[in-house]
């Protein structure tokens, strides 16, 4: 679990089977994937004869490529993934609108780490199959792996700063019992205060981080904040 930046793992080199990508992991970066999965992340299960593998992914709107070129090079000098950039792509929703002019798609930027049999178990407890679709979860455990790095990284990736007031998460997709367990594991785990709102669409949810929160929270997460993403905290950083 080495945290050194600059420590590459030899079997996270590029063509090495997945199946030999076994460890030891680096723990910073379990716990950028695992609270990633709270916010945009998804993961990808890739079938295969001997073992099941995964990779995971975060895709990121133009206005965030300084967010997502950062910690896209962070996982590359860890060995996690096999370009220092992330791949600018079309919007899978733009793709499917055929009334839009090819001249009017947008992009976003996408990360893709390497493939992993030995992190299935990340992807295993956080989807589930709901009528033949892949449905994310929280996973019981996930208040193990929400430290101060996650908890940053889920910030400025799926946090919102309200004018005057908090920090919102849009933890939209998870149900209103999950968002319920999020929201105590911060204010458990980092003494936060927060609370579970509506998202202003049905059945929907986010988690809001306090005002009176703030100053605790940047004290958190100060020290992994880019300064293009500190305008969420504007007036505490």
């Amino acid at each position: 679990t080495n945290s050194d930046i600059s420590y590459v793992l030899p079997f996270n080199k590029s063509r090495t089977r997945a199946i030999k990508r076994i460890g030891p992991h680096n723990i910073n970066v379990i716990s950028i994937i695992i609270c990633g999965l709270l916010g945009d992340w998804w993961g990808n299960k890739i079938p295969a004869a001997q073992m099941n593998s995964v990779r995971f992914n975060l895709e990121q709107s133009v206005k965030n490529s300084a967010y997502i070129h950062h910690i896209n090079l962070q996982l590359y000098k860890l060995g996690y993934c096999s370009t220092e950039t992330p791949k600018l792509v079309v919007k899978s929703e733009a793709l499917k609108d055929k009334r839009l002019d090819p001249t009017e798609l947008r992009h976003n930027y996408r990360l893709t780490t390497f493939t992993y049999t030995s992190l299935l178990w990340i992807f295993n407890d956080f989807y589930k199959e709901v009528n033949g679709v892949m449905v994310k979860r929280v996973p019981s455990w996930v208040g193990e792996f929400i430290t101060p790095l996650g908890l940053a990284n889920w910030i400025m990736q799926d946090g919102s700063r309200q004018k005057k007031q908090g920090i919102t998460l849009a933890t939209n997709s998870f149900t209103y019992e999950e968002c319920v367990f999020l929201s105590k594991i911060l204010t458990e785990k980092f003494n936060l205060k927060t609370s579970v709102i509506k998202a202003g669409h049905e059945g929907q949810w986010k988690i809001s981080i306090w005002k009176q929160s703030m100053p605790d929270l940047v004290l958190l997460v100060k020290p992994y904040i880019i300064d293009e993403m500190k305008y969420k905290f504007e007036g505490y950083l």
